[in-house]
């Protein structure tokens, strides 16, 4: 059982506590949050339900991250932190020789990215950006009809990720643009990662959006356009009222078949074969949290490098979110 600590107690660290206690693969045995009230085991909001055991008992707490790297009883941290907290606490964590799964987006921008894998080239244990739509299921089956050719050529695809606006955040750093990069960066780039993972970095990027004062952009449309392939569109946001429900989803048009996702109807991929007829394949079990939890311990216990959800990959995703955001404020500014 690989020993985890997990930096970070708010929505999504409370998401990974409970997710990991599923796992036979490891065991969390300190977490670290500067707000107290976040270390008594209780839930947090979110833009989804925490569903599982998220009680402390006999899990080491710490006020402070530095603190938590200290525990010779931690080999691996999971990095749960504001977004804008990440660079420091990556470098922390490798100083202190840890396992490093960190929370999407890896940095606040691509130039810190940059930084980060400089500065941990040739680390000798794992590092893993944590983009768990890579493992969702759903996403997992349509990336086996676009690479695989199953269905023809991929013509086009539309990918869609929308939230109520994230008033829990600790001290609101959600909605600060210095901190989190906005719904562009922090929600929008779920999709972007995908895509990217998917298609490789597009020809010609267009983006509309609307640019919030002091929240950035809360709410992008854009198109992404690849020399002899596929056009596809991804739109994504957090402008909503409290009670408007999460809701990601995608449609893929190939050669022979149409695919759909939609989280509000059903967890199920739709197909439509060219031939007639609709298939609701089998899925992988589990979520894309617990497939990414176990994709990184196994390459932690089989010692080898996290190729899947490579730090590498996504400072390219977050690169590629930029040139949304420069796309989306030129227009503004025209």
């Amino acid at each position: 059982m690989i020993k985890i600590g997990i930096i970070g107690q708010g929505f999504i660290g409370k998401m990974h506590l409970a997710t990991l206690r599923k796992s036979s693969l490891a065991v969390v045995t300190a977490v670290a949050d500067r707000e107290p009230s976040n270390l008594e085991g209780k839930a947090v909001a979110g833009n989804i339900d925490v569903a599982g055991d998220i009680s402390l008992e006999g899990v080491a707490r710490y006020e402070d991250g530095d603190a938590l790297l200290r525990d010779p009883n931690v080999e691996a941290v999971l990095i749960a932190l504001p977004t804008y907290m990440h660079k420091e606490y990556i470098l922390k964590a490798a100083g202190a020789g840890k396992h490093i799964l960190c929370e999407k987006p890896l940095t606040l921008s691509s130039a810190e990215g940059r930084d980060v894998l400089e500065a941990l080239n040739g680390y000798d244990r794992v590092f893993m950006s944590a983009q768990c739509i890579r493992f969702w299921p759903v996403y997992v089956e349509a990336r086996k009809y676009v690479l695989g050719g199953v269905y023809g050529n991929l013509l086009s695809a539309q990918f869609t990720r929308q939230s109520c606006k994230p008033t829990w955040s600790w001290q609101n750093w959600l909605l600060d643009d210095t901190k989190s990069g906005g719904a562009l960066l922090d929600l929008h780039i779920h999709d972007v990662d995908y895509v990217n993972c998917l298609l490789g970095t597009p020809d010609q990027v267009n983006a509309i959006g609307c640019d919030m004062p002091g929240e950035g952009v809360s709410q992008v449309n854009a198109c992404f356009r690849y020399a002899n392939g596929p056009v596809v569109a991804v739109d994504g946001g957090w402008m909503h009222p409290a009670d408007f429900p999460f809701r990601m989803g995608f449609r893929m048009e190939f050669e022979q078949a149409a695919v759909e996702f939609d989280s509000r109807i059903d967890g199920n991929l739709h197909v439509y074969p060219a031939g007639g007829g609709h298939l609701t394949p089998e899925l992988l079990p589990g979520d894309g949290y617990s497939r990414e939890h176990e994709y990184f311990l196994r390459c932690i216990l089989e010692g080898k490098k996290a190729e899947e959800a490579s730090p590498e990959s996504a400072v390219a995703s977050v690169a590629l979110v930029e040139r949304e955001r420069a796309c989306i404020r030129s227009t503004a500014g025209a």
